[in-house]
């Protein structure tokens, strides 16, 4: 009788362990759980808005660096070109937007306080090419000519006027037709629908190795030095918000950029089929030299200010506004010089 007593008790005893085991268990997964539910909420969600060009975008998202920080990030596309990231951002749509610096200071200033550029990861990328049918020699050879343009104050249109004024010539002088698209230029030019196109990589390089035109110059040709190009746009808001998203945002964007100088046969595919062309026109357009990586990612500021000079003297400037002083408001170098100091 005492040996069944014993062996009941050892049974109960093992039995009261196996609950305590299981009940520790079920507690664990229901805090783990509980505590996975904390951490997505407080998740921290970043809004960037891009354009299917040829940009950092498809390598930061695919090298995922801030989804390793623990950032959602939404990724915008935005199909009204800049005015349409600058309603956004102003309005807390989006909290970071890829955008030209130079185009950026002429929509922006209609918005001072709306936001600023942080981070210039590219320079060139605005090309004027003339058909291989046309005459045209040099810039000073385009007057009373059909030009297509992408808008008529876009970046493109700038720095073709640039080198108009340059060579002596009045950039107004000629009948402008605008084609929203990179596709719709190569198109008008194919077809003989104009004679030159201010347009950007990398549809200016297909129009080179469609054999349809060629490169008469640049937009770092225009200004006598590397010309300012794209990267981030950011909201004020934002950046006062959390800065350090924002420093997140340029150090992923730095590597991305980076991996285009380590990497280039990968970078130039990836950037392809994000921007819907083949890849031989964005090979063509870095060995070429009409686009390129920044030395610095930092804003040229200077850089920034002497184009803007150039684009209040032929009136892109919005009324009442001065290009040039907004410029130094609206660039932002402490962030980005913070990001690259600490590489």
């Amino acid at each position: 009788m005492a040996a069944i007593l014993a062996a009941s008790d050892r049974e109960m005893k093992t039995m009261t362990s196996r609950r305590l085991f299981l009940a520790t268990v079920a507690m664990a997964t229901l805090l783990a759980g509980t505590g996975a539910g904390l951490a997505q909420s407080d998740q921290k969600t970043i809004n960037i808005g891009y354009f299917p060009v040829v940009s950092s975008v498809p390598i930061m998202q695919a090298q995922k660096e801030l989804e390793k920080k623990g950032y959602k990030v939404n990724w915008v596309q935005l199909t009204q070109g800049l005015p349409g990231a600058a309603s956004a951002l102003a309005a807390g749509r989006l909290d970071l937007s890829w955008g030209n610096s130079i185009s950026a200071v002429v929509i922006f200033s209609q918005a001072p306080d709306a936001a600023q550029f942080v981070g210039q990861m590219f320079v060139n990328a605005n090309v004027t090419v003339v058909s291989d049918k046309s005459d045209i020699k040099s810039p000073a050879d385009i007057q009373h000519k059909k030009v297509v343009v992408s808008g008529p104050k876009t970046a493109s249109t700038l720095f073709f006027k640039i080198g108009l004024k340059k060579a002596g010539v009045d950039p107004d002088a000629n009948e402008y037709f605008v084609s929203g698209t990179g596709p719709g230029m190569v198109g008008v030019l194919d077809s003989g629908g104009a004679e030159v196109v201010a347009g950007y990589v990398p549809y200016v390089s297909e129009m080179v190795l469609k054999k349809i035109g060629h490169v008469l110059f640049t937009g770092s040709d225009a200004i006598g030095r590397e010309a300012p190009g794209d990267g981030f746009i950011a909201s004020t808001a934002f950046i006062k918000k959390d800065p350090q998203a924002v420093k997140d945002v340029l150090a992923a964007a730095a590597k991305a950029t980076d991996y285009i100088k380590s990497n280039p046969d990968d970078a130039y595919k990836m950037m392809a089929d994000f921007a819907k062309v083949g890849e031989p026109a964005v090979r063509y357009s870095f060995e070429h030299k009409l686009i390129g990586v920044a030395q610095s990612y930092v804003p040229d500021v200077e850089g920034i200010v002497e184009t803007e000079k150039v684009a209040q003297e032929l009136g892109f400037a919005p009324d009442g506004v001065d290009l040039p002083s907004f410029a130094r408001k609206f660039n932002n170098v402490t962030l980005a010089a913070e990001v690259a100091k600490a590489k």
